[in-house]
């Protein structure tokens, strides 16, 4: 009896097996001759449970995906899913032709980046499209990129062969702005980064990238909402030329322009004292001018500098948003101040910068590891290394260990930093003048910036060459070392040659964005050459051969003009104070020289005032020499000769003064409506006097010099052109006249 049971069990389990097994869903691979079928089951992750269309597409879609193979097909036969392949030949090796710009190692990385090891059309032409992208960041737009395989059937693998045509660089010709009212073409041509060659600027990189496009048109976006025109739209056509040129054409909808209305703050969590709310309320205050324009960049900076007064009471976790309501084209801004859960960085990492050490980088930041990290300090972390002018794009993230440690990474897309630029200056003044320098912002990757300059003409001849860096981690003071050396020819006006070696160090520093400081200390070599003893000045004729003295230079400078190509609005503010020891002839002096310029836009009509005061007071009652004096004529007083207006001995011996005032009075208008090469027509009045000598010289007089005139200014493709007719309405019998004044280059 037992043994029944026991072998009718044993038949029940069995017909159970036998029943599971014949209905368990087998995936089956047909047409891998070459490839392995555990590689191919690998890259299912999902099993089958039944048997279904819904499946089915599925093993299509996965095995579609991996790109191994040429042709999928799935049918369902006997409880089973058949899988028929067609495989895709192998590549044994890849071979380059013609692949000058692109060297192979970099193709090589680039196509085991991308994963490509068949002869899959499609990675290959995600790989030929990604090295045309390549090419385009090289200027190189006309790329042509073929192939041929060879391959062998016995081991379903094949060679593949890359024929490159790289063609020529695409060069920018013109580049046209429509639709720009309120700004001048000039002004957005200088904070693009596309260019064009001119005759003044011959080296000028005009390579066309598409990519750059982008960022140009993100770039004066942003300068027209810093001038008030929030809603401003701008997109680009390329036109291209049979040349391999384009043209490109920037579409600019300016919209409106919107005022501030009011600025308020919000103490959200009643987190400030009573101090602290009153200083904020007074900076609100002095920053806030009725009617003043809206700035996002102004916004950005009151931010900040709420940020710090809310610093220094010690509190440090709070954040501050800004919020905005537009009624119209009115704005009002309102600081909301919130407290926030403190966050302490962990560790502080820099990406992207392949070229530019770390310590440049980390010594823009306010904090280390192990600090407090609040988002004001963050987006002025950001704005920091942006005003490096070495990176493309910045981007600064959080993130986030657990409820109060954060790790910051900052991500950096380095740029090119140096350039190349000559060209040439033609006048009647300063006669013809070559100009070229060599300028690297970021000198293998330290940071520090370098620059040579050579500009010589016939009377003057400069070398020079600069480095600067920043002083320490700790301040934004920029130290600058520099070696100039001059070459100076006033026989025909003063009888004399001088050449100066100067050297020094300086330091400058930005008090706020109109406002900037520098300090310099030159140690000076003067050599003077006597070209005729009997008409050179005395002082000059005493101090013949080498003198040696120290020059301490001080300079405060503000400007808010619009432009220094074809300034139209805005202020200029320079004052300059020297300081020189007294050298061997005895004549150490203090000079100061305050400059001013005021340029006012009116229904395309822009006035002008620029004036210029002058001072030098010997350190050892001696009479000042020549070169340190001030001098009438040229640019400063229309109508006469350079050194060609007040005090001399003859006409070879001029003498100058001590003191100066002159002041310019212009009218521009532009006469033809060409938005890309304008001329304006100029009428203009100077008036200049200069007066005081230790030693009187044969002609002295204190007597003012004034004249009228009227001229054109042609901003063409080779450059700043000028002409103008002075006519001296008050002057000496002595003085040297100079009616027309021609110059390329310089129309100042």
């Amino acid at each position: 009896m037992n043994y029944l049971k026991i072998s009718f069990s044993i038949l029940i389990l069995s017909l159970i097996s036998n029943f599971t097994l014949s209905n368990e869903i087998q995936l089956k691979i047909r047409g891998n001759n070459f490839t392995d079928k555990d590689v191919i089951l690998s890259l299912i992750k999902d099993k089958p449970n039944d048997l279904s269309e819904e499946y089915s597409n599925y093993l299509l879609k996965t095995l579609n995906n991996s790109k191994l193979f040429e042709n999928v097909s799935i049918k369902i036969d006997n409880n089973n899913y058949i899988i028929n392949i067609a495989e895709y030949p192998n590549i044994n090796k890849f071979f380059f032709k013609n692949n000058e710009r692109i060297k192979d190692e970099e193709l090589k990385l680039l196509i085991d980046e991308l994963e490509l090891n068949n002869l899959n059309p499609t990675s290959i032409n995600t790989f030929i499209n990604e090295t045309n992208k390549i090419y385009e960041s090289f200027g190189f737009n006309s790329a042509v990129i073929t192939y041929t395989e060879d391959y062998f059937e016995e081991t379903n693998t094949a060679d593949l062969y890359f024929d490159f045509d790289e063609g020529k660089i695409t060069k920018i010709n013109r580049i046209f702005f429509e639709g720009n009212n309120a700004i001048d073409n000039s002004i957005i041509k200088s904070i693009i980064d596309s260019k064009t060659k001119t005759l003044i600027n011959i080296l000028a990189n005009n390579n066309f990238k598409r990519f750059v496009l982008e960022n140009d048109s993100r770039l004066i976006s942003k300068m027209y909402v810093n001038k008030g025109f929030i809603d401003v739209k701008v997109n680009y056509k390329i036109e291209y030329l049979q040349s391999n040129k384009v043209n490109i054409y920037f579409y600019i909808t300016e919209g409106d322009q919107y005022l501030f209305s009011s600025i308020q703050f919000n103490d959200q969590n009643n987190i400030l004292n009573k101090d602290s709310s009153l200083l904020i309320e007074e900076k609100i205050n002095k920053s806030f001018i009725e009617k003043e324009h809206y700035s996002l960049e102004k916004i950005n900076t009151l931010k900040n500098e709420i940020s710090d007064i809310i610093l220094d009471t010690g509190i440090e976790f709070f954040e501050i948003n800004s919020l905005e309501k537009k009624n119209n084209q009115n704005v009002d801004i309102l600081y909301n101040i919130l407290s926030v859960n403190p966050k302490y960085a962990k560790q502080i990492n820099v990406y992207g910068n392949s070229r530019t050490f770390d310590n440049v980088i980390r010594r823009e930041l306010e904090i280390v590891e192990g600090d407090a990290v609040y988002k004001s300090q963050i987006d002025r972390i950001q704005k920091k290394l942006n005003s490096l002018n070495l990176f493309k794009s910045v981007e600064i993230v959080e993130k986030e260990i657990d409820d109060n440690l954060v790790d910051i990474e900052i991500n950096v897309e380095e740029k090119q930093t140096g350039s190349i630029n000559a060209g040439v200056s033609v006048g009647t003044i300063d006669g013809f003048a070559v100009v070229a320098g060599l300028s690297e912002r970021n000198f293998y990757g330290t940071g520090r910036s370098v620059k040579a300059l050579l500009n010589t003409s016939e009377d003057r001849n400069q070398y020079t060459l600069e480095t600067t860096d920043r002083l320490s981690y700790e301040n934004d003071i920029d130290v600058s070392y520099k070696v100039n050396y001059i070459q100076e020819d006033f026989s025909n006006a003063s009888s004399y040659k001088l050449d100066t070696f100067t050297s020094g160090v300086g330091f400058a520093y930005k008090v706020n964005d109109q406002l900037r400081h520098n300090l310099q200390l030159d140690y000076v070599i003067k050599d003077y050459s006597i070209t005729n003893s009997s008409t050179v000045a005395s002082a000059i004729s005493k101090s013949a051969g080498e003198n040696i003295s120290f020059l301490l230079s001080n300079n405060l400078l503000y400007s808010t003009l619009n432009s220094g190509f074809i300034p139209k609005n805005g202020r200029y503010l320079k004052f300059s104070n020297f300081i020189e020891t007294p050298s061997s002839s005895n004549n150490g002096y203090v000079r100061n020289i305050v400059t001013y310029k005021n340029y006012k836009l009116i229904n395309k009509n822009i006035f002008s005032l620029q004036s210029r005061v002058g001072n030098v007071i010997s350190l050892s009652n001696n009479d000042i020499l020549t070169n340190d004096k001030f001098s009438l004529g040229g640019r400063w007083l229309r109508g006469f000769d350079t050194f060609g207006a007040g005090p001399r001995n003859s006409r070879s011996s001029y003498v100058g003064g001590n003191n100066i005032f002159v002041t310019k009075l212009d009218y521009s208008r532009e006469i033809f409506n060409n938005s890309d090469f304008p001329i304006y027509f100029n009428l203009f009045n100077d008036y200049g006097l200069l007066w005081e000598n230790k030693t009187k010289p044969t002609n002295n007089d204190s007597s003012l010099r004034s004249s009228v005139g009227f001229g054109i200014k042609y901003y063409s493709p080779i450059g700043p052109i000028g002409f103008s007719w002075a006519f001296p309405i008050q002057d000496e019998s002595y003085d040297i006249p100079r009616m027309f004044l021609f110059s390329v280059g310089n129309i100042d």
